[in-house]
């Protein structure tokens, strides 16, 4: 028995959260990140990778090298940026298809900054597709762009439980 970080993590062990962030047309995989592996999220300006409200590290990340299992053949970072190119210094086409593609609401993230990270040490996480999510989500405003929707579509990773001892921000 390994002491590795979520070793034998299954779908159902992951909250109800966690699960809805995928699409439900394919279970997600397990996969093992050896450390000096890489993943990649766009965030905001000042944001840390530890909140500091709890002290926790957020568990959806993106892959950053092109990484097979099974089936599945995430993109990785350099493939993503080559086929959403920008054109001049505009980070825009990027931003907006990470931001269809993962469907992370404009509430929650105004994805501005692309922040990198490294495992320190062997982790696990489930990888599969993102579910669409609709594109505001204000428990004060519910029927506000109540038919407008993020696709999702794109490869992400869950990985709970990470601390500062699992990841470090490059």
């Amino acid at each position: 028995m390994t002491s590795e970080l979520n070793y034998g993590l299954s779908f159902q062990r992951l909250s109800k959260e966690q699960r809805e962030s995928f699409s439900p047309s394919r279970v997600p995989v397990l996969f093992r990140f050896d450390s000096g592996k890489r993943v990649w999220k766009w965030t905001y300006p000042g944001s840390r990778m530890v909140n500091p409200e709890d002290n926790t590290i957020s568990e959806y990340w993106i892959p950053w090298d092109s990484i097979q299992v099974g089936s599945i053949v995430t993109p990785g970072f350099k493939k993503f940026r080559m086929q959403y190119q920008n054109r001049g210094s505009d980070a825009g086409k990027q931003r907006d298809a990470a931001r269809t593609l993962f469907a992370v609401t404009e509430q929650f993230n105004p994805m501005t900054t692309l922040l990198v990270a490294e495992f320190i040490l062997p982790v696990w996480g489930l990888i599969g597709k993102c579910g669409g999510k609709r594109k505001f989500e204000d428990d004060d405003h519910p029927g506000e762009q109540d038919n407008v929707f993020f696709i999702g579509g794109g490869y992400q990773v869950v990985i709970p439980g990470l601390t500062t001892g699992h990841i470090k921000k490059l």
